[in-house]
Parts: C-alpha cells; structure tokens; sequence
C-alpha cells in the first residue's frame, strides 16, 4: 500500500498538472484582453473652451488639399498649379539614361525642392474618428485605418522618404492612441472646419501637440466639410462644390500650440474611390489610399505654406504644372495638359500585406516609385 505521504505527492502533481493546463487555457484569454486594453479608445468631450480655441484661437494655418475626381476637382487643380509635371519623349529619354528604371506607372517630373521648413524623421500618427455612432464600428465606418498605418510605418515603400529627411530608421511613425469625438448636426449634414478644429483641440490636450503627433480626423459617410468661408468642400451630394477629397496642414492654437492635422471624409464615393477590384474591399482601400497620401506629404511638408515659403518643407517650385505641387501630387498623372484622375493605382506589398495606392515621388529616379 502506498503511503499517506505518496498519495499527497501524487496529489500536488495532478493538482499542479491541472493548474498548468487551466493557465495555457487561459493564457489566449488574458493576451486578448491586454490586446483590447491596450487598443482602447480615447473618449474625448468636446467643450466649450475648445470650440472658443478652434473659433478665436487659431493662427497661421497652412493646408494642402487633395482634388477629387471630379470637375470642380480639376478646376481646383488647375487654379492652384497642384499638379503633376508632363511627360515629353525628349525630356523622358534624356533622363532615362542616366538613372535606373522604376515600376510603372512611372514618369519624369519635376523634382522636389527643400525650403528649409521642418520634416517628420519621426512623429506618431493618432486616428481621431467623428462621429462613428453613425455607421457603428472602426471597420464598419472606414476599414481599418490604424492598421493600414502602421503597415505602412513597417514598409519598404516609406523609406522612399528617406531621400527628403536624412534618415534610415524603421519603424519611425508608430501608431498612438486612437480617440473617438461627437460633434453635433443641428442644422445641415456639413461639418465645419471650427467644428475639426475644436475635436482636434481636445484629442490634442489628451494626446499632445507639436511635431510628435499628426491627428488624422475621419468623417462618416453622409457628412460634407468645407473650407470656411468658401464654395471648396467635399460635398459628393453637390458636385458643382465638391473640389477636394482630402487635406493635411498645421495650425497653431492659442493655448497648447502648434498641431498637424489632415482632414479625411468618407472616401468610397465617385470622385474619391479606387478602382475595382481592390484588395481589401473597396471601403478600406478607398480609406488607404487617400490617408497615405496625407501621410506622406505631412511627412515631407508638415507645414504646407507654399514654394518660397521658408515654413515649408519639400515641394515642387518649377515647372507650368508643378509648381506648388508635393510629393503626392506629382503622381496624379497629366493627359494632354490637364490632370487624368483614371490612371489606376497598382497593388503593393506593405510589411507583407497588400493594399491598392498611389505611387510617390522621388528625386533619386525622377519619377513616381513604390521603393527607395
């Protein structure tokens, strides 16, 4: 018979053996709810002192908007020289011997230049999404932003900056806490840019300000924004005032001080989508596509004040058509001299995963790349 003493042993080691299966069990559980935690939105209350902030408290604001598909969008274009540099076979062929060949869709512009303004060698991008009661979830509103995000931070294809910032880190623009804001619509469906601005001032107060942070503030399907003061909107259901899709730019408030911002509406309208079939779903791609554009030129001319603007960092100064354009911009193609918004953005590869986008520009080649 064994003794009392076996049997408590044998006893402490199924226990033990129990304790160890129930733990591995659990272990998924504790890491998925450390996951959410940490993925947790911040609630910010807009208030009163931070629409008094964004009304009376704003100075010299700079913004750089992207034109949409459409008429009024070309019309946007052309009226402030946002475009791309043509293409001529003579200019093509002389560069092309003395440079490397890019992916297409590829062609020679004009070439960025630097005014002596800042640049993002690191900063943290936090998604401010508006009004998301409206259409239910993150993915169900916009795809997945923050995700896009930090592929995008973890790619070979950001590091087609580094030309413009001097810089060879990884990993430079990590993802920060999201926030979520109401505004209220008493009147019409059009959020005006005092409205952005005061969700700016509060996600900024709880996330902070300077060049360590870019706010990109996302609208719901159905709700129109402006440039105060004037016919420029993004406004799918008025196409006579619907010029752009998105913008990016700075501005400084009273009390905390300099904040970067772009601005990003519903984006799976004509005039603003990508081309089908795209990748992830035509939400999430439209989604992408626009918010690296807004990325990338906040990285390279955080400060959009215009060529021969020492506030401002790297844009194009030559050039008929590319002057005042950024590095975003210069890969909108030209059709016979006027801005061709059909050309296809090809699929690419961001750490291992793949999304529908533009190209950028680069200096090095010359031309539009999807890589250093």
């Amino acid at each position: 018979m064994k003794s009392c003493r076996s049997k408590e042993k044998e006893q402490g080691r199924t226990l033990l053996h129990w304790f160890l299966i129930t733990m591995l069990m659990l272990l998924p559980l504790v890491m998925a709810i450390n996951v959410r935690a940490q993925e947790e939105a911040v609630g910010v209350d807009v208030t009163a002192a931070d629409r008094v902030a964004a009304t009376y408290g704003v100075s010299n604001l700079a913004y750089h908007i992207f034109p949409s598909k459409t008429q009024a969008g070309r019309t946007a274009l052309a009226a402030h020289n946002l475009g791309t540099a043509g293409t001529s076979p003579t200019k093509a062929g002389a560069v092309a011997a003395t440079i490397p060949p890019v992916p297409s869709p590829g062609f020679y512009g004009e070439d960025l230049v630097y005014f002596g303004g800042h640049v993002l060698k690191t900063t943290t991008s936090n998604a401010v999404y508006v009004n998301m009661s409206s259409c239910g979830t993150v993915a169900q509103c916009w795809g997945n932003p923050e995700g896009f995000l930090s592929d995008l931070s973890n790619s070979n294809f950001i590091h087609l900056t580094d030309q413009y910032l001097g810089t060879t880190a990884h990993n430079r623009y990590p993802v920060g806490k999201s926030v979520q804001a109401t505004i209220p619509l008493f009147v019409s469906n059009v959020v005006s840019q005092a409205d952005i601005f005061s969700v700016v001032h509060a996600a900024a107060k709880a996330n902070g300000t300077g060049y360590g942070h870019i706010y990109h503030v996302f609208l719901p399907k159905g709700e129109d924004t402006c440039i105060d003061l004037t016919s420029i909107c993004y406004s799918p259901d008025n196409p006579p005032s619907f010029f752009f899709c998105a913008y990016h730019g700075s501005l400084d408030f009273n009390d905390i001080g300099h904040v970067l911002i772009s601005v990003e509406p519903y984006q799976n309208v004509a005039g603003c989508d990508v081309a089908p079939p795209s990748p992830n779903g035509m939400l999430a791609d439209s989604t992408n596509s626009v918010l690296s554009h807004e990325q990338v030129e906040s990285i390279t001319d955080p400060d959009p004040f215009g060529p021969g603007d020492p506030r401002s960092g790297w844009v194009s100064f030559k050039g008929f058509f590319a002057a005042g354009a950024e590095i975003g911009d210069l890969c909108i193609s030209l059709t016979n001299g006027a801005p061709n918004f059909q050309t296809l953005d090809p699929k690419v590869k961001l750490n291992g995963k793949t999304y529908q986008l533009q190209g950028e520009y680069s200096n090095h080649y010359h031309a539009c790349a999807f890589a250093p």
